[in-house]
């Protein structure tokens, strides 16, 4: 995950429109990619409003933000990234999602997987792709997220848990009881001994 320049931060912080704007170009992409991959394709129409929504939040209350405290700026921004997710769940009434692969629109958002492959190939991929996804779509939130955040976005275990508000040891035990049930869910799907 890409940190921010600190003098960055502290030029949007000062209404700086370049500096938001920078901001805006650096995490755009992580953040849509969050969104997309926790919320699913039941909320496609809503992503860009969902990220606009979030800068929103993260803009208005940029000056409480404190370099000097030693949290990087991407943990607080997908600080916000996670509550407001989380609102929209709560709100949506809904406690998962399943998300699609190899959809066109996944293309636009620069989901698809670029590898040239054989068709065969790329038909046992996109089913895998998709019992992967329906996999952890199944997971509950705290666990979805934590995995997300780890094993897409490549987060650091103490950025996650400074992203959740819990211990270090509450994400690896939430990432540990992720895998263990999507091992378990993908068990029929998996080779043995490969």
């Amino acid at each position: 995950m890409i940190e921010l320049d600190p003098q960055t931060i502290r030029l949007a912080q000062q209404g700086d429109e370049d500096a938001c704007r920078t901001i805006i170009r650096e995490l755009h992409r992580p953040i849509l990619a969050t969104i997309y991959r926790f919320l699913g394709p039941r909320f496609r129409p809503d992503y860009e409003d969902i990220a606009q929504d979030i800068f929103l939040k993260l803009f208005r209350s940029i000056e409480r933000f404190d370099h000097d405290r030693g949290v990087k700026f991407t943990t607080w921004a997908f600080t916000f990234v996670r509550n407001h997710c989380f609102d929209i769940l709560k709100k949506r009434r809904i406690t998962s999602t399943s998300l699609s692969v190899g959809d066109e629109d996944d293309r636009q958002w620069g989901f698809e997987d670029t590898d040239t492959r054989k068709p065969s190939e790329t038909a046992e991929n996109t089913e895998l792709g998709r019992k992967i996804e329906e996999a952890v779509s199944c997971l509950g939130d705290e666990q979805r997220m934590a995995f997300v955040l780890r094993e897409y976005e490549g987060l650091e275990y103490q950025v996650i848990a400074d992203v959740m508000n819990v211990s270090e040891g509450t994400v690896k035990s939430r990432l540990h009881r992720a895998k263990e049930a999507l091992r378990q869910r993908l068990a029929p799907y998996l080779r043995t001994g490969a």
